[in-house]
C-alpha cells in the first residue's frame, strides 16, 4: 500500500501528540502510586477525634526555602542514597521506631496527620528533638482530587497550623495522602513553600492491619530489598499509623541492615 510523505508525517505527528499528552497526564496525574488508607484516628482521652485548629490566614511556612513546582520521588544526593519516610503519625508503634533509628543513627522522615498529632503532641516533639524532619500530610487523610482548591488548602493549613502550635516550626514538606493530586494541590504546596514528596518504592506495610506475623514482615523487607535494590536514590513509603504497625517495627533493621551492606547512605527529605 502506497503512503505519502505527508500521511506519514501526520501519523508520526499524532503518535508524539498523544505520547505528550500522556506525559503531561502523568506529570499532573491524580496517582502516580498506590498508597492505602489511614486507618482510625487517635483520640483524646474522651474518646473524641482532635477537632481541627481555626484558620486566620493562609499558611506560607516560615523559614522554608522557595519551593519548586512537581513531586519528587527520589532520594537526594550524588552516590547511592536511601530515604526512609513514615506516614501518618505519630502512632502507637512511633517510639519503636523512634529507638531503632537512634540505635542506627540514622535520619528519616515523618510525614504527619494533623489530627494525630494533636493526640500525640509530645511525640511530635521527640520526633523533632532527635533532628528528624517532620512533614504535611493533610489534617485528616482526605483524598485531595475529590476536593476544591479551598478545601485542599484548608487540609494543609490545618496541619501545618497545629505542627506550629505543639513544636513552634513549619513543615517544608508535603505528601498527598494516597499519592493523589492535581495540578491545583502543587500550585497550593508550592505558595506554602512546602516540597512534594512521593515515593518511589511501597513497601504496603498497610495491608498488615495491625498484625505482626513472620508473614507481613517478611514481606514488607521483600518488597523494600527487591524494588529498593534496582534503584540508585529510592525513598521507602513505611507507615506510623495511631494503631500501630508492629510489622514495620520488625521489618525495620533488616531493611536498614540490607541498605547498609549495599553501601547506601540514609539521607533526609
Amino acid at each position: 500500500m502506497f503512503v505519502s510523505l505527508r500521511q506519514t508525517i501526520i501519523v508520526i505527528t499524532l503518535a508524539s501528540t498523544s505520547v505528550v499528552s500522556m506525559a503531561a497526564t502523568a506529570n499532573a496525574g491524580a496517582r502516580p502510586l498506590p498508597e492505602g488508607p489511614a486507618g482510625r484516628p487517635a483520640r483524646l482521652a474522651d474518646g473524641q477525634v482532635a477537632k481541627p485548629p481555626h484558620l486566620s490566614a493562609r499558611i506560607q511556612s516560615s523559614g522554608c526555602r522557595p519551593a519548586g513546582y512537581g513531586p519528587h520521588y527520589y532520594a537526594p544526593g550524588t552516590a547511592k542514597s536511601v530515604a526512609l519516610t513514615f506516614d501518618d503519625g505519630p502512632g502507637k508503634s512511633t517510639r519503636r521506631i523512634l529507638r531503632i533509628l537512634h540505635t542506627f543513627r540514622l535520619p528519616a522522615t515523618f510525614f504527619n496527620l494533623g489530627d494525630n498529632a494533636a493526640v500525640h503532641r509530645r511525640l511530635l516533639k521527640v520526633e523533632l528533638s532527635r533532628g528528624f524532619v517532620l512533614g504535611n500530610h493533610t489534617w485528616d487523610h482526605a483524598d485531595l482530587v475529590n476536593l476544591s482548591a479551598a478545601k485542599q488548602a484548608a487540609e494543609m493549613d490545618r496541619m501545618s497550623t497545629e505542627q506550629h502550635a505543639i513544636t513552634h516550626t513549619w513543615p517544608c514538606l508535603f505528601r498527598p495522602p494516597y499519592g493523589a493530586y492535581n495540578k491545583r494541590t502543587l500550585h497550593l504546596a508550592q505558595r506554602r513553600r512546602m516540597r512534594v514528596w512521593l515515593w518511589s518504592v511501597d513497601t504496603e506495610d498497610w495491608k498488615a492491619n495491625g498484625s505482626g506475623s513472620g508473614y507481613w514482615i517478611r514481606r514488607i523487607i521483600r518488597l523494600a530489598e527487591t524494588e529498593g535494590i534496582k534503584l540508585r536514590h529510592p525513598v521507602i513509603l513505611m507507615h506510623n499509623q495511631p494503631a500501630g504497625n508492629p510489622a514495620t517495627v520488625g521489618a525495620l533493621p533488616t531493611i536498614i541492615r540490607y541498605f547498609k551492606h549495599h553501601h547506601y547512605r540514609f539521607v533526609k527529605l
